[in-house]
């Protein structure tokens, strides 16, 4: 029997199996029995008023996807219409090819000059390069001898640099000095003193534009000031010298080094050229 209160609650009685299902859906869920039957009726509710209200289809609509439906049916035919006929003209190309056993005469020619070429050119391949191992020596020790020709010849060509810096000085040196001789030749002066130490000075016996006593660089003679006075070596960076003697020495050096240069690739093209111990040719 089931009853309903004032507020509306219904209460009935459930079948055994019934109420053990809905005892055991309550302790999985941490819930009461109660809430359990109250969401299982909501659900049914639900389910039962769910298509309530819903409008039928409009017959437009149904007309108008029919009418889709027929020209995908008319479009669909005319592509497999259009597959059916491209596969009979490939079969036709197929069967109208030439048979398996066909030969082309006019190539054979071609194709047997072909084949002798490659002979020849296999027979070259492995007869030419027998004695790789003796050339790649023979490579390998000459390859050796360059660098060490090439190490020797940057080794003079930066001794002859020194040398030529060294030369240049000394060129340099003795033309300030003899400049200072004309200049006292000129004011007929033999001996002179240094403005910085005052010593007696023979300009005749300089062999540098410097002071023997206290090294001090000579740039000019001045003649006596007053009539007990001396001529005076005045002290100074000696003004530049003219470019005839430095011309000349750096013409000079750049000759030399222009001939290192000249002789290292003359033996390097010579090492090159030179017949290897085979013949590539064979």
């Amino acid at each position: 029997m089931e009853s309903e209160d004032d507020q509306g609650d219904v209460s009935f009685a459930l079948p055994a199996d019934v109420d053990d299902w809905v005892t055991d859906a309550a302790e999985d869920r941490d819930e009461s029995p109660d809430d359990v039957c109250r969401r299982v009726v909501t659900a049914a509710h639900a389910v039962a008023t769910e298509g309530e209200g819903a409008e039928p289809a409009d017959r437009e609509d149904i007309e108008e996807l029919r009418g889709e439906l027929e020209t995908q049916r008319d479009e669909f035919r005319d592509l497999l219409e259009d597959v059916r006929s491209r596969v009979i003209q490939v079969k036709r190309e197929t069967d109208a090819k030439a048979p398996a056993e066909h030969d082309h005469g006019e190539y054979e020619a071609d194709l047997s000059s072909l084949r002798a070429d490659l002979e020849d050119l296999e027979d070259t391949v492995d007869t030419g390069f027998e004695n790789f191992e003796e050339v790649l020596e023979y490579l390998l020790e000459r390859t050796d001898r360059l660098e060490e020709r090439a190490t020797v010849l940057a080794k003079a060509a930066v001794d002859l640099r020194d040398h030529r810096d060294a030369f240049a000085d000394r060129e340099r040196r003795r033309a300030a000095a003899d400049r200072l001789k004309t200049a006292a030749n000129r004011l007929g002066v033999r001996t002179a003193t240094c403005e910085d130490c005052g010593s007696s000075v023979d300009i005749a016996l300089l062999t540098a534009p410097e002071c023997p006593h206290c090294a001090s660089p000579f740039a000019d003679v001045a003649e006596k000031r007053s009539f007990f006075g001396s001529p005076t070596l005045e002290t100074g960076e000696p003004p530049a010298l003219e470019g005839r003697a430095k011309s000349a020495t750096e013409s000079t050096a750049e000759d030399v080094f222009a001939q290192i240069e000249s002789n290292a690739e003359t033996a390097a093209e010579t090492e090159r050229d030179r017949a290897l111990p085979f013949d590539t040719h064979s």
